[in-house]
């Protein structure tokens, strides 16, 4: 069983057939004026009517085209350009005889090919009365639906039309465009000037049928263009045609059309074509216009609107681009209440903005700016100029801002209401520094969903766990964060709201976990994307710190959040670099926080992230109107605070304690920190037992921190930290650290006791002075006095130390004169290691040295959480 043909091939057939016929026909009417003798009907000169048929006898050397035109003769003279003598046969026939004549003549050679049955025909209306009169056999009805390309009306039942018929139907149009004339009224055809020069001219050999025509007794070119034209101005669409619009765009204009497989081949031959993917239309330059009009006329299942103001595309053409003198431009937030036009000079577009009563005009940017609650204002009339195109604001800063456009009396430094934290712990509240008890009022006063986007060492989380705890009512909550943290989360909530109990707090460690078995449930990025079973009941209250790890919306963490935030009713976002690089970080948090702002990444990256189109697709790595972007960050999505800007509300230090779980490490090395840990409780030892016994236990613990180390690391230069100190004591550590920073590809420096003096200090100016050099990797022992390196403002204890002095001196290396920030001061505590016994005793010892005068304070009180273990060893 064969296949049913396609569209396109039975196009292709269809026109193959066409010429086949149009050569045979040309070839039987060879035949018949062959066989006449050279003796035709036509009409003496002094006697012919107006738009009489003539049939010319010819010159058997010259090739003939099958086709009249009508054409009103000069009765006292003959056509200069006819040089054959008068046929003395000739014979007087009526205008109607002519007719019958000319449509016997057509159906013999109708007859002669076979025929399929004819396309769906539309009337003609404004046919002259002479041309009117039907042929024998054929109704006025059956002449009317005689159109270009189509069958004969009576050559329905198994024969085909000729080219001749098409031909005829040019001269029937030709009558039709002057029906409204004095001479169609009348019976007589009006004279085309245009048309009787060119038929003058004599015809050259080679020439198509459908390019000459006769008149004055002789084949002429026809005028090119000119019967398609007012063809195309006369005869309306097919009905089942494809509508389309062509709209202007700057210098350019657009098709907006559905799929169209002619039309896209005729897209694809223009040389100024460009395809958007992104809006999935074309578009062309101005000077491509008028082709594309006439082109697209010819296709029947295709009716495209032109341009506005370009009434007939096929008889005049659109001006230049340059000649029009089209300006673009669009509208930019430049603050909370006003916004400027950016735009090039129009006189008329300079009229209208001296006529708005806010207009302002910058000397220094060069452009005009107005209030905010004259903006629809302005657009409206803006957009009855017909050579200017100026685009609003996005609709998303109009909804943003809709409280500026609407009142320009607004305090652009409106103060945020105080919130009611009755409701929470009083030790939280009365914990908090005045800029993050600001911060918890701005989260509050926008329905807890915003970005919180301080400093690093600013307390973003004990603001966090603040707003978290003033909707209470409606957790579980979730709190998402890198895998390093988990547990520093966990003692950060214990610390911070001693009305949560350990048992409250889940800490999903394994995918095999259960995410919803806590009333706080603490979960990584990695292990989110596990457990998408487990995500089917949303959580209405969520907090993600480092939220910057969601910037690849293609990433299968982000794709594990997102939903979760779009639909959670408070969503709390932590990052102190929310964008490391480029504005398209920015937006899966935006629309995390705010789902209705800027739906499709591709307007938010044409706006924000200078989109450039290439062979390839879109690049969004750029960036635009950046002052507009923080404007509306600030106003609707983010809350940003930097070191400088409270830095007299911070202490000097900083500490903070980082709760980390040794992972990763091998049976082995578990086996011997159990054998390490049990020697420690073991009873009746002397206390050089018990040092040993520390000391073994310490030794085991720096090889079971390292996997824990280093993702730590990592996570602060992936957060976007420029600088910073790492301080170890074992060796087996430090380098550790320096192969997994070369395999990173991260410059760093190392000191430790096999430094030289000399390269001492050549290394510690290359770190102050270099802004490649990220990390500097430093023995506590032998690098924790005589260096400076206030170029960083943080300092990470991968391990600890028996002496608290000495970690003291370790910390001032980046708190010196010269730092001119708060420095953060992180330590590294590993549970179920020697950390349980040294850190407590740390505390301890500096508690002691505080009350005696000889230190800076209570070292507890200065720590961001709380002690989870207690020992006491009275040897050390």
């Amino acid at each position: 069983m064969s296949l049913p043909l396609t569209e396109e091939q039975r196009k292709k057939i269809e026109v193959n057939r066409q010429k086949a016929l149009a050569r045979r026909a040309e070839k039987l009417l060879e035949q018949h004026q062959n066989a006449g003798s050279g003796s035709s009907i036509t009409t003496h000169p002094s006697q012919s009517k107006p738009g009489a048929f003539q049939n010319l006898p010819r010159d058997p050397s010259k090739p003939v085209s099958h086709g009249v035109i009508f054409k009103q003769q000069n009765p006292s003279s003959s056509s200069p350009g006819d040089q054959r003598p008068h046929n003395p046969h000739s014979v007087h026939v009526s205008t109607s005889e002519q007719a019958e004549g000319m449509w016997k003549r057509q159906e013999e050679m109708s007859t002669a090919c076979p025929h399929h049955s004819p396309p769906s025909q539309m009337p003609l209306t404004g046919i002259s009365p002479p041309l009117a009169q039907s042929p024998p056999g054929v109704s006025i009805p059956q002449l009317s639906g005689y159109e270009l390309g189509q069958s004969h009306p009576q050559a329905s039942h198994g024969t085909k039309s000729t080219p001749f018929a098409n031909t005829t139907h040019e001269s029937l149009a030709k009558a039709k465009s002057s029906q409204d004339t004095p001479a169609s009224s009348s019976g007589q055809l009006p004279k085309d000037p245009e048309l009787e020069t060119t038929a003058a001219k004599p015809s050259t050999s080679g020439q198509n049928i459908s390019d000459v025509h006769y008149g004055s007794g002789q084949v002429t070119p026809r005028t090119e263009g000119r019967l398609q034209q007012k063809l195309g101005a006369s005869l309306p669409k097919a009905v089942s045609s494809q509508e389309g619009i062509c709209v202007r765009n700057g210098d350019r204009f657009q098709v907006q059309i559905g799929y169209n497989a002619e039309l896209i081949a005729v897209f694809k031959s223009l040389p100024s074509r460009r395809f958007d993917p992104a809006t999935k239309t074309w578009n062309f330059s101005m000077n491509d216009y008028s082709a594309l009009m006439r082109a697209a006329q010819r296709l029947r299942t295709v009716a495209l609107q032109p341009l506005e103001g370009a009434s007939s595309v096929a008889q005049t053409s659109l001006p230049s681009a340059s000649s029009l003198r089209f300006v673009k431009g669009q509208c930019m937030l430049i603050s909370r209440a006003r916004f400027e036009a950016d735009i090039n000079y129009s006189e008329e577009l300079i009229t209208l903005f001296k006529q708005m009563d806010s207009g302002n005009y910058d000397v220094k940017t060069r452009k005009w700016n107005f209030l905010l609650e004259d903006h629809n204002k302005l657009i409206e009339r803006a957009r009855c100029l017909p050579q200017v195109q100026l685009s609003p604001l996005p609709k998303t800063l109009t909804l943003a801002f809709a409280s500026q456009m609407e009142k320009t009396s607004l305090c652009p430094t409106a103060d945020i209401p105080e919130a009611d934290l009755s409701r929470v712990d009083p030790k939280l509240v009365s914990s908090l520094l005045p800029f993050q008890r600001a911060g918890v009022n701005f989260a509050i006063a926008k329905g807890g969903r915003l970005l919180l986007a301080d400093d690093m060492g600013l307390g973003k989380t004990v603001q966090a766990i603040c707003i978290a705890a003033f909707y209470r009512k409606e957790w579980p909550l979730l709190v998402v964060v890198p895998s390093s943290v988990r547990f520093t989360w966990e003692q950060a909530f214990l610390q911070w709201l001693p009305s949560l109990s350990p048992d409250q707090i889940n800490v999903v460690v394994t995918g095999k976990d259960r995410l919803t078995t806590g009333l706080v449930n603490i979960v990584s990025f990695d292990l989110l994307s596990k457990l998408e079973k487990q995500l089917k009941t949303p959580f209405k209250v969520v907090i993600v710190d480092e939220s910057h790890f969601l910037k690849n919306i293609k990433t299968a963490r982000c794709r594990a959040a997102m939903p979760l935030l779009k639909v959670a009713k408070r969503v709390i976002l932590l990052s102190g670099t929310p964008a490391m690089s480029r504005p398209s970080e920015l937006y899966t948090q935006v629309i995390a926080v705010k789902p209705t702002f800027f739906p499709q990444f591709h307007s938010f990256g044409l706006r924000y992230c200078d989109a450039k189109r290439h062979a390839w697709g879109w690049d969004y790595s750029g960036s635009s109107n950046l002052g507009e972007l923080k404007l509306l960050l600030e106003e609707a999505v983010m809350l940003r605070r930097l070191k400088s800007d409270v830095l007299s509300q911070l202490p000097a230090k900083q500490r903070k304690m980082v709760v980390v779980i040794p992972g990763r490490i091998s049976a082995k090395l578990r086996a011997s920190l159990d054998v390490a840990a049990k020697e420690m409780t073991t009873k009746n030892q002397s206390k050089g037992q018990q040092r040993e016994a520390l000391l073994l236990f310490f030794n085991r613990t720096a090889e079971a921190k390292i996997p824990s180390v280093i993702e730590y690391i990592l996570d602060l230069l992936e957060s976007g930290k420029e600088k910073f100190l790492v301080f170890a004591h074992h060796k087996m550590v430090l380098d550790a650290i320096t192969n997994e920073l070369e395999r990173k590809k991260v410059q760093y420096i190392r000191i430790d006791g096999s430094t030289s003096s000399a390269d001492r200090e050549s290394l510690c100016q290359q770190f102050q002075l270099s802004e490649r050099h990220a990390v500097a990797v430093l023995s506590i022992t032998a690098a924790n006095m005589g260096l400076t390196f206030s170029s960083a403002n943080l300092v990470v204890f991968a391990e600890l130390f028996w002496n608290p002095g000495v970690l003291m001196q370790a910390e001032d290396r980046v708190h010196r004169i010269g730092q001119l920030s708060s420095v953060g001061i992180h330590y590294l505590v590993a549970r179920g290691t020697a950390d349980d016994y040294i850190w407590p005793l740390i505390q301890e010892k500096m508690k002691v040295l505080g009350e005696a005068g000889v230190s800076e304070g209570n070292f507890s009180e200065m720590t961001e959480t709380t002690d989870y273990v207690h020992k006491c060893l009275p040897f050390l």
